[in-house]
């Protein structure tokens, strides 16, 4: 099977001004086992979920499962792929404990994956509306974003935190995660982390794209330089498959 990458035209994401205040340390965060994967001639995307959805859970399940659907992607990820799978765990040795007592998942969805990668996802901001909601269904915008020389993936979490409550403080209700590249995917990719952020309802993203298009800026200084750049948004609509209790 083909593997393409996203690719997209970088842009600087001026609205991020750069913190002077002492920086704080970013969290372990979660681990995210993702895959691309195409769905098997004769099956909808909706006949995949509510298979996924009744599948057996145990102890050896992921925390969380998401399918991610592309619409304003690269032609090249949309030629390839169908959907993203992405199952979270909170720690590599519960992903390891968990996988190994799982024993071999394939072939019970009808889908055909790729490689697996692994990120880490850092919550930069999580709204109160989000957290409420835990939405069976959203969209989701992704950037990929590279740092600038003399700064640290510090930096660009507390930037992150702040503009987040910025846009939070102006209406918008989301999560918003960084995903650091961890374990798979390609070997020099281009990029230092995903900036992703998920709405607490299918409009909430759009309704926080507005705030940019009718005039919300962030910068607070005339000489402030973001820590770090990123392409323009990708747009996913973004499905719950499972929830942990715990």
């Amino acid at each position: 099977m083909k593997k393409k990458l996203l690719i997209s035209i970088p842009i600087v994401l001026c609205f991020f001004p750069f913190l002077s205040q002492a920086q704080q340390m970013i969290p372990a965060g979660a681990v995210v086992r993702t895959l691309n994967c195409t769905i098997d001639q004769g099956f909808t995307f909706d006949e995949v979920v509510e298979r996924a959805r009744n599948l057996d859970r145990d102890d050896s399940s992921a925390q969380s499962v998401f399918m991610r659907r592309p619409i304003y992607t690269t032609a090249e990820y949309q030629e390839t792929w169908d959907v993203q799978i992405a199952a979270y765990y909170p720690s590599y040795s519960e992903m390891l404990e968990r996988r190994s007592a799982a024993g071999n998942t394939r072939g019970r969805l009808p889908l055909t994956c790729g490689n697996p990668s692994v990120v880490r996802a850092i919550t930069g901001h999580q709204s109160e509306a989000y957290q409420d909601a835990q939405p069976d269904r959203s969209t989701m915008l992704t950037r990929f974003c590279s740092m600038r020389p003399g700064t640290n993936i510090n930096h660009s979490y507390n930037r992150i935190k702040t503009a987040s409550q910025s846009y939070a403080d102006a209406g918008s209700d989301e999560l918003v995660q960084m995903y650091i590249p961890g374990l798979g995917g390609p070997q020099n990719p281009g990029y230092d982390f995903i900036l992703a952020e998920v709405g607490s309802s299918m409009e909430k993203i759009h309704e926080r794209l507005d705030l940019t298009r009718e005039g919300l800026r962030l910068v607070t200084s005339s000489n402030s330089t973001s820590p770090f750049s990123c392409n323009r948004p990708a747009l996913w609509t973004t499905t719950a498959i499972y929830r942990s209790n715990g």
